[in-house]
């Protein structure tokens, strides 16, 4: 099997591939920007409102635990929803770009 060698720098100029990384990095700035407010909450709510996580939930457990735990739905979700983009925008496009430089 032989490898196929391409011209990286003709495809750095490509206007699809422009597209494609413009598009990946806003997506992934926004979808960044977005986790990391939510995991910096959890020390700011502890140092301004550390009643909060004294509030009792359900039984002994209590909204700072629950908070804590919801960070690892929050981690789960943005890896599904990023997969879910990536298969149905940057994967075809990825595809046009590969099929062009064939």
């Amino acid at each position: 099997m032989t490898k196929k060698s391409y011209n990286w720098s003709e495809i750095a100029v490509n206007p699809r591939y422009l597209e494609l990384k413009r598009k990946k990095r806003v997506f992934l700035f926004g979808l960044w920007a977005a986790a990391s407010a939510y995991y910096f909450s959890l020390p700011l709510l502890v140092t301004y409102y550390p009643a909060l996580f004294k509030i009792k939930m359900i039984g002994p457990i209590n909204f700072g635990y629950l908070f804590i735990l919801s960070q690892f739905v929050v981690a789960i979700a943005v890896a599904i929803y990023y997969t879910k983009v990536a298969n149905s925008q940057f994967d075809p496009m990825t595809d046009d770009l590969v099929k062009e430089f064939k």
